[in-house]
């Protein structure tokens, strides 16, 4: 097994990963001007990421917290996985996030630990951009690198494009296309992903989403990557709490 499965869940500003999303609420007044506290949890009945299973097919329990002083961060995610032997998934992420009128970006680190080393650790850098076109259009693009991927040796690069329409109310729909490609020496199958949804959130706190997820792996590559039955059309139901001290010192 090679890693695949980690989660790499930058929360900032991906649209097409919208049950993941992550609020930074710094500049709460009475709150230290610049500082605040994120957290949050949520459950979903089969972790998908980049198009594979990182669960065998069954639910997640996942939960963060994360301290932000001004537009900077740092952060760490959790959740079970299962790569043929259950394990839990940690996450350490650091980085900011700029913003302009009509634009935000978010540029950092994260490092993907497992408890029971079912998985050998390795670190990403990510940058992710968001565009507000209109007041209900929103289009996204992110790039992540692994100078060390799965400590194979080698670099890996994830590269996605998403969109994002808020349709009435509090409901919305997102897609997103993204494109994983491994460098000679790893030896591991180049693939497309895709993702689609809806997603109603109540309060900028709880969301639901239900998403179709996919990729154009053969069974045969899947196993390369995680097992043969990790990959293929799936349908995630995600419920997620986000929130932050900030909202309840106010």
């Amino acid at each position: 097994m090679t890693g695949c499965g980690a989660a790499k869940a930058i929360r900032g500003l991906s649209a097409g990963v919208a049950i993941l999303a992550m609020t930074s609420t710094a500049g709460a007044e009475g709150f230290g001007d610049m500082f605040d506290i994120a957290f949050g949890a949520a459950v979903t009945n089969d972790y998908v990421y980049r198009g594979i299973s990182q669960t065998d097919g069954d639910p997640a329990v996942q939960g963060y917290v994360e301290f932000d002083y001004g537009i900077f961060y740092a952060g760490v995610w959790a959740s079970n996985v299962d790569f043929y032997t259950p394990d839990a998934e940690i996450d350490a992420t650091v980085g900011f996030r700029p913003e302009l009128d009509n634009a935000a970006f978010d540029i950092g680190y994260a490092h993907y630990f497992y408890a029971a080393d079912t998985s050998p650790d390795y670190g990403e850098i990510y940058a992710l951009a968001e565009y507000y076109a209109t007041e209900s259009l929103t289009l996204g693009g992110n790039v992540y690198f692994a100078p060390d991927y799965s400590q194979g040796g080698d670099t890996a690069t994830y590269v996605e494009a998403s969109v994002d329409y808020a349709l009435f109310g509090d409901v919305g729909v997102s897609a997103a296309v993204g494109y994983q490609g491994f460098a000679d020496k790893l030896d591991l199958p180049d693939y497309t992903t895709w993702n689609a949804g809806v997603y109603w959130s109540w309060n900028e706190t709880v969301t639901l989403d239900l998403r179709y997820t996919d990729s154009d792996l053969s069974k045969g590559d899947c196993y390369a990557l995680m097992s043969r039955h990790a990959c293929g059309a799936r349908f995630m139901a995600t419920l997620s709490f986000d929130t932050a001290v900030s909202a309840f010192v106010n």
